[in-house]
């Protein structure tokens, strides 16, 4: 019974030790067939993988051969024995003629992996950005996807609009895109309250892109505090209507701006700060704003060009800011340029005080009306280098000649489409300048003056070939863009001499 008992636990024992065994062996096989099926799969991926790559790279050769097929036959050759120094030319062309990174063209040029490439190959290299600001997120996903968090090297940036707003696009929202997730409702609020549908938190992301920028173009709308961390910026134009705030953070930390230009449609309501950027040259803005402004703007130590635009509504208010800049700062205006188109008549020159001005070395007056007036009696101020009439329709000979002997000292007289002029007035001028015996002549520069250049050349052999060192005559081979408004330049140099009067 012992023995029996015994025998029946080994077998029990033994029983048990082979279902485990064959347990062992049932997991073994399984495992051994999940291995070979995850090799498997693997390897699918990986001969998956490898006929993309195939596929790719016979794409690319066949648009390689459809290239060098375009080249003749010694130009193949050429390549085919400097082929190793391709890559190295592709990249000095590049950085040669694309200095100028433009979102508006780049994507309908490059895209993918290439476009990827040629951005991170010319990172370094770009010195001018051109982005389209109502799509920026776009334009930065694209940079992103380039793994470029910067542009050190671009000096220059402007940011355009990809279309203008049509009045229907200003009261109606847009579509949804990229950057503008959850706008639909905040469009609609925006348009209704006159907001820009522009989105303005993409603005942001500029200053640590563009870390060394110090020429800004900006032709949306502006509504958020990113243009004052730009630390080196020395332009600042602005097309676009910016609010009160936004623009008064500027003035007060943009410490190097040299030029500003305020050119949007909607005029802020005050320059509170200006005083703070010392280093202003150039000063562009809404005439409206120059008389809140007047002292601190007439202050500014490095002042040289001063524009007041939007004046030709307002004829009044240009001869009283004309009256206070003069009053001012007569000493040291150097050139004038004004579309006159506005004034009714010449008398804007008396009640401006324009002949305070004693060193003034140009005069630019575009639409002026003479009115048969007497240049005495206009006080019209005296010009010691040149002086330029452009559509003066009413300007008499007798009037031209008194402003000659006003300016005995003019070296360059430009005379633009002043229908009433003939060639006696070269006559006359003539005897006027001969008489003053001056050692360099005066040059009349001519444009749409016809009866003057006909009766020139048809007497120069006879009469003016001898006489250049007096008076001669040009013909005005390109001419510039009208003034439309009011420009004051100033000397840089304030302590320079006055010039003595005659």
């Amino acid at each position: 019974m012992e023995f029996n008992r015994h025998s029946q636990k080994s077998s029990t024992a033994v029983s048990s030790n082979r279902n485990n065994s064959s347990n062992n062996s049932n997991n073994n096989s399984t495992k051994t067939n999940n291995s070979s099926s995850s090799n498997s799969s693997i390897n699918q991926n990986s001969k998956q993988e490898n006929d993309v790559d195939k596929s790719k790279n016979k794409e690319e050769n066949t648009k390689l051969r459809g290239l060098i097929m375009k080249l003749s036959m010694s130009d193949q050759l050429q390549l085919y024995h400097n082929h190793q120094d391709v890559a190295q030319l592709c990249d000095g062309i590049w950085r040669s003629n694309y200095k100028r990174l433009d979102f508006r063209q780049l994507q309908h040029e490059l895209s993918g992996d290439n476009l990827n490439y040629f951005l991170s190959c010319m990172q370094e290299h770009f010195r001018y950005v051109y982005f389209t600001a109502d799509r920026l997120q776009d334009n930065l996903n694209i940079l992103e996807r380039a793994a470029i968090k910067a542009l050190d090297s671009v000096q220059h940036c402007e940011l355009l609009m990809s279309s203008p707003p049509s009045d229907s696009q200003q009261s109606l929202p847009c579509e949804s895109g990229a950057g503008d997730a959850g706008l639909g409702r905040v469009g609609v609020i925006a348009a209704v309250l006159g907001g820009t549908l522009m989105p303005q938190w993409p603005l942001h992301a500029l200053p640590k892109m563009l870390r060394n920028l110090r020429r800004l173009k900006v032709h949306c709308e502006v509504q958020v505090h990113f243009i004052e961390q730009f630390p080196q910026l020395e332009l600042l134009v602005l097309y676009g209507d910016i609010s009160q705030s936004a623009l008064t953070g500027i003035l007060e930390r943009c410490k190097q701006l040299k030029r500003l230009f305020i050119k949007c449609k909607k005029s802020p309501s005050h320059l509170k700060g200006i005083d703070n950027c010392s280093r202003l040259e150039d000063v562009s803005l809404p005439i409206a704003l120059l008389q809140p402004a007047q002292d601190a703007i007439l202050a500014l130590p490095m002042l040289h060009m001063l524009e007041l635009t939007g004046s030709q509504q307002l004829p009044e208010l240009i001869v009283e800011c004309m009256r206070l800049v003069i009053k001012a700062q007569a000493a040291n205006i150097e050139i004038i340029q004004l579309n006159c188109g506005c004034f009714e008549g010449p008398l804007w020159m008396r009640e401006t005080s324009l002949s305070r001005c004693k060193r003034l070395q140009g005069l630019v007056l575009n639409n002026c009306k003479f009115d048969d007036r007497e240049i005495v009696d206009l006080k019209m101020p005296r010009v010691h280098n040149y002086l330029v009439l452009s559509g003066c329709p009413d300007l008499k000979e007798y009037q031209l000649l008194d402003i000659v002997k006003k300016c005995p000292h003019l070296s360059e007289l430009y005379l633009v489409d002043c229908p009433l002029l003939t060639g006696k007035v070269l006559h006359d001028i003539y005897r006027v300048r001969s008489s003053e015996k001056l050692d360099y002549p005066i040059s009349i520069v001519l444009s749409r003056c016809d009866a003057i250049s006909n009766d020139y050349q048809e007497e120069f052999f006879e009469h003016w070939e001898s006489k250049l060192d007096v008076l001669k005559l040009d013909c005005l081979l390109e001419e510039n863009r009208p003034i439309e408004d009011l420009q004051l330049f100033f000397y840089k140099n304030p302590k320079t001499p006055p010039i003595l009067e005659n």
